[in-house]
Order: structure tokens, then sequence, then C-alpha cells
């Protein structure tokens, strides 16, 4: 993992060195990034990214918006505070009862489909609107900017050889995020593409992606974007074996650890959490992640069976494509699986946990154990993709197709408080090398080379 500079200084609202760190202006800089995952009532890997994405341009003083595809307003003059309930409402209330989801859909693409060019709204805030707990924490802050089904009829029009959809938005918008793979352009911006991981193409059965069509897209985004992000050296190793790209085009930034509670939860915080869900601190195998072949949950099942301890294990995480494969005909004594856990609480876990294990196939990044490492749990993981990269000496690793180094890792930590301890330290250090101030420091590096 590369070290940040410390003795460059820049002038004119750029990069200052202020002491042991660099401040980092992009003051009035108006930057767009999609809604695309961040709409997604229910976490993904991306949508957290996003979230810290939001929150380090925010305090980088950008004036950061989000384009969303929750946008109803039709009127040239609207009423404000109707298109702020209209944006936060769940339901499609202007649909006409007598058409179902179906046909307005498929009546909306006639319409729209062949429209290369389409013009998004403002969604002015009057803060009247109480919105979800999950939406206050992005969208508080940002400038709101909607098009009803913008990434739908973008993605049908690419789909239809049509090429890429291009997106007017009220100002001038400097750089267009986007971070995921995106056929739309912003009129005006440049674009950076944040490319997390080609999972699809390296492991074709973990996935139920049409490959041909995402083999497609990335090399369009590739192509189309002025700057590639990844989050790890690994990722952009990936690319540049598969695509025909200049090594500079894409630039490494990693991912923060952008925690919804900073410091570490005290005993009685995590005595309490952990109660409703019958645990005790110390006392429980943690993995989270959601339920999915990469994630190699079968294999870990198999090598807690093996194991002769009263620690149950914990599946933190969602049922996700194929998931019943990776539960199909294994020993589900002392298992718990908690499918409900929110972001809020997983802290709670981390802390309360005897270790975290996480034996993924393949990781683009790998949040999960860097979360785990923040709270001062040890981390056992696998020893492929980018998950050396990022627990560096701070793990225990193990071969995830072997289920008998797997349950020996386990074992041994379990066996050895000592260890335990060493790598819990280990862990909080590593950690802190991929804080949100130095997030912040690549993502300036990144950006100040299409600027």
């Amino acid at each position: 993992m590369p070290e940040c500079e410390t003795d460059t200084k820049k002038e004119n609202g750029r990069l200052l060195f202020s002491g042991k760190r660099y401040i980092m202006d992009l003051k009035g800089l108006k930057v767009l990034v999609d809604g695309f995952n961040l709409e997604m009532p229910n976490g993904t890997g991306i949508k957290t990214y996003g979230m810290s994405l939001l929150a380090a341009l925010k305090a980088m003083g950008t004036q950061v918006g989000m384009l969303s595809s929750k946008c109803y307003k039709v009127d040239a003059v609207s009423d404000q505070l109707l298109d702020e309930i209209l944006f936060f409402d769940v339901t499609d209330a202007d649909t006409p009862k007598k058409f179902t989801p179906k046909i307005v859909r498929k009546m909306q693409t006639t319409l729209t489909i062949a429209k290369p060019f389409r013009r998004a709204s403002e969604v002015r805030r009057t803060h009247t609107v109480v919105t979800r707990g999950g939406e206050k924490e992005f969208l508080s802050s940002v400038g709101l900017y909607g098009l009803h089904e913008c990434y739908s009829v973008a993605n049908r029009r690419y789909k239809l050889g049509l090429g890429a959809t291009t997106i007017s938005v009220p100002g001038k918008i400097a750089l267009w995020h986007a971070t995921y793979p995106l056929p739309i352009r912003i009129k005006g911006a440049k674009k950076i593409t944040t490319i997390h991981d080609i999972i699809p193409l390296k492991l074709p059965y973990a996935t139920l992606d049409n490959k041909k069509a995402y083999y497609k897209l990335l090399k369009t985004s590739i192509k189309d974007s002025d700057l590639i992000i990844t989050i790890s050296e690994h990722t952009k190793k990936d690319i540049l074996s598969i695509f025909d790209v200049a090594p500079e085009k894409i630039f490494v930034t990693y991912q923060p650890v952008h925690q919804v509670k900073p410091t570490k939860p005290s005993e009685a915080e995590i005595y309490s959490s952990l109660k409703r869900y019958g645990l005790k601190k110390g006392k429980y195998i943690l993995f989270v992640g959601t339920i999915e072949p990469k994630k190699n949950i079968g294999r870990l099942l198999d090598a807690y069976g093996r194991l002769s301890i009263g620690m149950p294990l914990v599946i933190v995480g969602r049922k996700g494509w194929l998931w019943a494969d990776e539960l199909e005909n294994k020993e589900m004594h002392n298992v718990k699986i908690l499918e409900n856990v929110s972001r809020r609480e997983l802290p709670f876990f981390y802390a309360g946990a005897y270790c975290l294990v996480f034996p993924s196939i393949y990781e683009g990044f790998g949040l999960p154990p860097l979360e785990a490492m923040s709270f001062g749990c040890p981390v056992i993981t696998s020893n492929v993709a980018s998950l050396p990269e990022v627990c560096g000496n701070a793990a225990l690793y193990t071969d995830p197709y072997d289920v008998s180094s797997l349950k020996d890792a386990i074992e041994g930590l379990i066996l050895n408080p000592v260890a335990r301890e060493r790598f819990a330290r280990a862990g909080m250090e590593r950690a802190a090398l991929f804080s949100m101030e130095k997030y912040k420091e690549r993502l300036y590096d990144a950006y100040k080379k299409v600027l």
C-alpha cells in the first residue's frame, strides 16, 4: 500500500500542508455522484462506498450533488414542497390505478428510449419532509437532482445498441463520478468511474450477471471515462489483464473505514446490543457479508462443523444470489444467521466477537475485515485476491479452498489468546492507514489528474 506524500505544498485553493497532514480544498467544485446504489433500501458494499465518497467530498469543500432516478416532476412550474414529498415517497402515487406498473414502465420506455439527451431537475429542499434514517445520512447535506427512471432507461438504451445517455443537470457540473459502470454522461462534465472489481469476469460461476453485457459495459465505461478509480492495486491489475487501457488512466484510492460509530463502543453498549441476540462478548465467531458463492460460507460451515467448541458461529448478512447452494446440506448446529442487522449495530458485533472469519474467494477490497480491525476484532481471512494487500500483516491467512486449513486457523486462534491480542493490536494499527483523512488525500490526488 503506497504511503501518502508529506512534503508538497500547493496554493490557489488546492493542496496545502498544515502541521502533519494535508488540507484538501476543492471549494466550489461541482461534483455529481450517481444514486444508483445509494437509492437501494438495503446496504451494499458499493452503497457504503458511495456514502463515504459523499462525506469525503463534502468535507473537502465541493458542491456535491446526487443524481436520483426517484423524481416525478413533470410540470414546468411546480410546487417545491410537493416535489420534495414525491421525491421521498416510496410509492408510485402518480401512477393511474388502471395501469399496472409493468404497462406504465413499457409506456415510459416507448416515450423516452429513443431520446439520446434528457434533462434532470433540481429537487429543492424545504426540509419539511421527515426522511428515513438511512437517507438522512447522505441526503441531508447534498444537492439532489432527479430524473425519473434515468438508470433503467439508460441501461435499456445501451442494451439496444443506442449508446450512452447524455443528461443535462442545472448549473455547470465539473465532474461526474459514477460509483459503478453506468452508460450515462453528464453534459459538460468530465467523467470518473469507480470499478470495484471485475468478479463476474474472474468468477463467472459466482454471479448471475449477463457476462457479455457486463463485459461490454465495462469496456465502454473505461473508454468513456477520463479516469478510472479502483479500490485496490489487485483490481487495477485485473483490469489491465483483460482490457486495453493505459495504466496511468487507473488510479487506486482504496476505500476508507467510514464507521457510523467512529469510536469503540463501551462495554455497556456492547453488552446491551448483544443481549438482544442472545450473545455474549468474546463468546462467538463472526462472519459479515452477503450469503453468496464468492463469500465461501459453505466451506466456513464445514470448517466450523469440525471444531469442538461451544462458541456459536454468527453470520451477519442477507441472502444474496445462489445463497441456497452455500447452505444446502450443511450442519447448522449452533449457527445463527442474522439478516436484519443494521449498519448502526455492526460496531457492537465487531467489538464483541472473539474473531472475524472472512474466507472469501475473491474481493476487490474486502471491507468487513478492515471494519473488524478498526474495532479491535482479530481477523482470519483468505490469502487470495486483494485481501492480503488490504489486511497486510495484521490478519491470519488461510487457503479459502482448504477446509482443514480454515479449521486449523480458527482453532489455533482460539487456543492462543496471546496471538489473538497481538492480531487485535496490529489490526487497529492497520485500519488507521485507511482513515477518512488518508482517503481524502488519495481522492484529491485522483481528482487533480482530470481537473
